[in-house]
């Protein structure tokens, strides 16, 4: 990005309604030689701008800052152009792309708020990962998302604490996780569930709709996140029963309600597979796998959620993901050797080799 000094000298200039003939009577210049820092013809000398500075009641820094400071316009399509390469061309490319713009803007808070937390949805595409890896990169990001709640753009306080939040449960740092946790307002009623009442009260029903079926869909998946933690808890006490009708009931309703219900299935097939099942492991198995394959995010159909419109559309590089997630995880090994699992992996290998367009412009 070029250097604009002259257009924050000119600005802050202005602000206290000096001539350029003041300003260069109080740093000891020429009047023309403000005018050539302004027009950008020549740069202050290094050694004037604390005078500057200090008879602009600004600092150094903040004369610099307004150099790296990026419009909306630009972050986003930083932004984009990063997901896109971590799509396109892999988790190093996007990783190696988000850092050499933090590097070229350290001190842009968007910048770093919204590159910070884009690799967790693209690490798990990256083969052979150690703990320590993993570890290394949420530890990174948390600095970055340190950084920001320091700079206190309330805009970002309070999705940049619980993103710490997350990280620093990753990382098993569970006091500092649950002191930001108690940082964050504790708010006793959803303001989201009150406004569809006053939308129609005032006539606006198509509103008053929309956001009552925003409003399920947004807790429809916290209520399956919830089960699937409860039969988290059920399994650690060996309780499979209890687990399996924990998880019975998550399927059950991601399945009434017609919303993705990888969590439920997830959770299903570990049940069987920890009783020694492998026959329904491997039904349940093949079940998920035809619920990858035919995954949409179109909801037009859905007399509950035909108004809900999800970020993406192409719902290609999650079902990548979510097929990843199965050929990588350790619980399913016992199943590995078993000839319907060797052709469920076949009909999984082909979303794997198939080309994503979900985060491109």
């Amino acid at each position: 990005m070029e250097l604009d000094m002259g257009k924050v000298i000119t600005a802050k200039r202005k602000e206290k309604s000096w001539t350029q003939e003041q300003l260069a009577q109080a740093v000891g210049v020429s009047t023309p030689a403000v005018s050539k820092w302004e027009t950008g013809a020549t740069y202050p000398d290094i050694t004037l701008l604390p005078p500057i500075a200090r008879a602009l009641n600004t600092t150094v820094d903040e004369l610099f800052s307004y150099q790296n400071e990026l419009s909306d316009n630009e972050v986003s399509g930083f932004t984009q152009k990063a997901t896109s390469l971590y799509e396109a061309e892999g988790f190093d490319a996007g990783w190696k792309y988000c850092q050499k713009l933090l590097q070229e803007f350290p001190n842009s808070i968007p910048l770093k708020f919204y590159l910070g937390n884009l690799f967790q949805s693209f690490m798990i595409m990256k083969i052979d990962l150690g703990k320590e890896d993993i570890q290394s990169y949420y530890r990174q990001a948390a600095i970055l998302y340190e950084e920001v709640l320091l700079s206190g753009y309330p805009k970002f306080t309070y999705h940049a604490t619980l993103i710490l939040v997350g990280f620093y449960t990753m990382l098993n740092e569970l006091d500092r996780a649950e002191e930001l946790l108690d940082s964050l307002p504790k708010l006793k009623t959803d303001p989201d569930f009150l406004y569809p009442s006053i939308y129609a009260l005032r006539g606006k029903n198509e509103e008053a709709m929309k956001l009552t079926q925003e409003n399920i869909r947004r807790y429809v998946s916290r209520v399956s996140q919830g089960l699937s933690l409860l039969g988290a808890f059920a399994r650690e006490q060996e309780d499979m029963d209890k687990a399996c009708t924990l998880t019975q009931i998550n399927l059950e309703i991601t399945k009434l309600l017609g919303i993705s219900r990888e969590i439920a299935y997830a959770d299903m097939i570990k049940i069987m597979v920890a009783r020694g099942d492998k026959e329904a492991a491997l039904t349940y198995l093949e079940e998920y796998t035809q619920h990858i394959l035919e995954l949409s995010y179109d909801y037009v159909k859905s007399p509950v959620f035909n108004r809900v419109t999800e970020k993406f559309q192409d719902p290609s590089y999650v079902k990548k993901v979510l097929t990843q997630s199965i050929l990588i995880d350790k619980e399913y090994t016992p199943l590995k050797e078993e000839p319907r699992y060797l052709q469920i992996v076949h009909r999984l290998r082909q979303v794997i080799d198939t080309q994503t367009h979900t985060f491109r412009e």
